[in-house]
């Protein structure tokens, strides 16, 4: 055999694993394939020594993000025209996500070694856990829970433990199937089963639990105009003329709010001026950019007749913000980046109260980040609402992704949820992340739906329990006692 075949012989778990995940994610949508995907890799890592179950995460994760970020890669060459250049930003990405997954690959066959299988699932929400807020390159993106979207009846304990308990219960199943790929590994196979077993259950129940509520009827806002590419020179005349459309369609279905995306109000005044008729008896919520002094800030606006406003907190690195700006201007300068960067919020998550409800708002890629949303429910918000600019990405699978990510946040908090884009994909989502109404992509339209927004508390106040145990676990599990007896085969890490 050549050094081909045997390469392949040696990785093929790894590749095959990554051309699975990539299969249950947009635009494939096979998500019942995070099922299985990854059980040839960690059976595999059983009998891998540490330097070798390094390398089969490493390509792992990084065949995966190849894929995973190839959107990037298209908005950059969109953006700057340079496919040569375009290349590295995408690139970098997965050469840098793949070591958190070569991290975990030795952190599982840790878990071999120790005999403790069932906490691979512990130690890969971990990994997730790290690599979503990494300082300045924190990006929740491609998590093994994030194609179950489709099926919300399945990722209720999200409600308990956020997104990333549903992962380590996706691969919990991947775990029991490579034990049972192992005979002298299927007698220990059946906690795990009950454990899966249990958290399936709890899913159950809790997907049909309701609290008290009240009718809240609320128009959904997609103007239908390209805020990325489009025609600068008439962006403001045809965000004018699809909102005025819009707010009547509004006025007509007696609703109480009208929900708009983010950068309606990009004019830095403090309060905005859109383009668009304000009236103070259709309340309305949107997102804008508000100067302070040196300091611009992504800001949520509410006008019910008062102006109110909530400034983004986590911001998107090269979108929004430049590291090392000033020590190496060129690459603001090559990227056509922002002249000044944005700021986040000095105050913390802030809710918006409009129209007599408490608003939640999540502005672009926060609705990534679980932490926004509880924050936001802990706060009293009533409902999430999510105001984003999906043009950057039209055409690539990341919008599938951004999508996900709300009906995640509703279910995690337990709030309905509105997300509104100027293309796309524009929605509303009851508290267990059911559908209530979708837009087609890029249609000028408004849509009514009526939320029930609820009269008492629906978050669980632990639900970052997890999360922080699972990291702490992750990090700590190399300096936990190894067994006494190793097999002969296997080398301590």
């Amino acid at each position: 055999m050549n050094r081909i075949g045997v390469w392949f012989l040696k990785r093929w778990p790894s590749l095959v694993g990554a051309v699975l995940f990539l299969l249950a994610y947009a635009p494939f949508n096979i998500w019942p394939l995070m099922f299985v995907a990854l059980a040839p890799m960690l059976s595999q890592l059983r009998k891998a020594d540490s330097k070798e179950a390094w390398r089969i995460g490493y390509l792992f994760g990084f065949v995966l993000f190849l894929g995973q970020m190839f959107w990037l890669y298209v908005l950059a060459n969109h953006w700057i025209h340079r496919p040569v250049l375009s290349f590295f930003p995408f690139l970098l990405t997965a050469v840098l996500e793949g070591l958190f997954f070569g991290w975990v690959a030795r952190l599982a066959r840790h878990c071999w070694l120790r005999g403790w299988p069932i906490l691979i699932p512990i130690a890969w929400a971990g990994m997730e856990v790290a690599r979503s807020y990494f300082p300045v390159v924190a990006l929740p993106w491609g998590l093994a829970a994030t194609p179950l979207y489709k099926a919300p009846l399945l990722i209720q304990t999200a409600h308990f433990g956020t997104i990333y308990l549903v992962s380590a219960w996706v691969v919990l199943l991947n775990t029991i199937l490579a034990m049972v790929m192992d005979k002298e590994q299927q007698p220990k196979a059946r906690p795990l089963i009950a454990a899966f077993l249990v958290m399936f259950a709890v899913s159950i129940v809790q997907s049909r639990l309701s609290p008290p509520s009240r009718p809240f009827p609320v128009t959904v806002g997609q103007p239908g105009v390209d805020m990325a590419f489009g025609d600068r020179d008439l962006r403001s005349s045809q965000i004018a003329e699809s909102v005025n459309r819009i707010s009547d369609q509004a006025v007509r279905n007696h609703s109480k709010l009208l929900v708009l995306p983010e950068g309606i109000g990009n004019d830095s005044h403090n309060p905005p001026r859109p383009p668009f008729v304000l009236d103070k008896s259709l309340p309305m919520l949107f997102g804008g950019q508000r100067d302070e002094g040196k300091l611009t800030y992504q800001t949520a606006f509410g006008f019910d007749g008062t102006w109110h406003s909530a400034d983004k907190t986590r911001l998107v690195i090269f979108g929004e913000f430049v590291p090392g700006r000033s020590s190496f201007p060129w690459v603001a300068k090559t990227f056509d980046l922002p002249t000044d960067d944005l700021s986040a919020s000095t105050k913390g998550v802030q809710s918006v109260t409009v129209a007599g409800a408490i608003a939640g708002p999540m502005l672009c890629f926060e609705a990534l980040f679980p932490d926004v949303s509880f924050q936001q429910a802990k706060n009293g918000a009533q409902f999430i609402s999510v105001m984003c600019i999906d043009d950057w990405y039209m055409g690539t699978p990341a919008p599938d992704q951004l999508k996900a990510a709300s009906i995640f946040r509703a279910v995690e908090t337990g709030l309905p949820l509105v997300r509104s884009a100027s293309l796309g994909s524009t929605l509303a989502l009851d508290g267990h992340g059911n559908v209530l109404g979708e837009l087609p992509i890029g249609t000028p339209a408004g849509l009514n739906v009526t939320l029930q927004l609820p009269t008492q508390s629906t978050f669980f106040p632990f639900m970052f329990a997890f999360p922080g145990i699972a990291l702490i676990f992750a990090v700590a599990l190399p300096w936990l006692p190894k067994r006494k007896k190793l097999e002969p085969t296997e080398e301590s890490a």
